[in-house]
């Protein structure tokens, strides 16, 4: 029995360290190579522990071959649009300026239940309202709405925005982040004082605060409730 558990625990930060060799699309939508690699691996990795006279060597070799030729592929693709055409294909449109194209959706056996269903997750509430629909190569289907239903930009109103950059995370339940706090260039003595500000008299009351790059400032407390401040 310690021999299957030592051997699963082996097998699985082994597995853990390829998978991630490999790239996060691993752990994300899956290209056709990326999920053969996904379930070879697993398999390879299976039977040393199922089979406990059965070296560990026989699971390790085989999925460090696996992963060094998706390695090697995925290079390949990026390379050669050719080679990328042959392995992965192409998006498929299956709305063109506005205009189902059921030809395209009998080929690729996408259903309307399926198409509607991508359109709701695009926040798009009428099939009339999409102009593109593409069937991406990893299985998604991306959603372009028409012109007339997209929301207005900055630009469209005539407006200037400042770029706020990213939010850094500098508490999350209750503890400090110091590796945010120097990308930011603020010391613990310059968040003590905006928490002081707002009614806090300790980090471990504050859920999470966030400090974008012009320094505007979320802070969430304990109870949940969000307390936005621009510096």
């Amino acid at each position: 029995m310690a021999n299957i558990f030592l051997r699963t625990v082996i097998l699985y930060i082994f597995i853990f360290v390829i998978m991630r060799i490999t790239g996060k699309r691993q752990i994300g939508q899956l290209e056709l190579s990326e999920f053969i690699t996904a379930f070879m691996v697993s398999e390879f990795a299976t039977y040393p522990v199922s089979n406990s006279a059965t070296p560990l060597l026989y699971g390790v070799i085989p999925s460090i071959t696996i992963v060094s030729l998706e390695v090697l592929f995925s290079f390949i693709t990026i390379k050669s649009r050719f080679f990328k055409k042959i392995a992965a294909g192409d998006a498929l449109a299956l709305i063109k300026k506005g205009k189902i194209d059921k030809k395209q959706m009998s080929d690729a056996r996408i259903s309307f239940d399926e198409l509607t269903s991508a359109m709701r997750l695009s926040g798009v509430s009428c099939l009339a309202n999409v102009e593109y629909a593409f069937l991406e190569p990893n299985g998604s289907i991306s959603i372009i709405p028409k012109a007339n239903n997209t929301p207005p930009s900055a630009k469209d109103l005539d407006r200037t925005v400042c770029e706020n950059g990213i939010e850094h995370s500098v508490i999350i339940d209750g503890k400090l982040n110091e590796s945010e706090l120097s990308s930011l260039g603020f010391d613990k003595s310059k968040i003590y004082g905006i928490l002081s500000q707002n009614g806090f008299s300790s980090e471990k009351e504050v859920l999470y605060m966030g400090i974008d790059d012009m320094r505007n400032v979320c802070i969430i407390d304990g109870g949940g409730n969000v307390i936005y401040k621009t510096s």
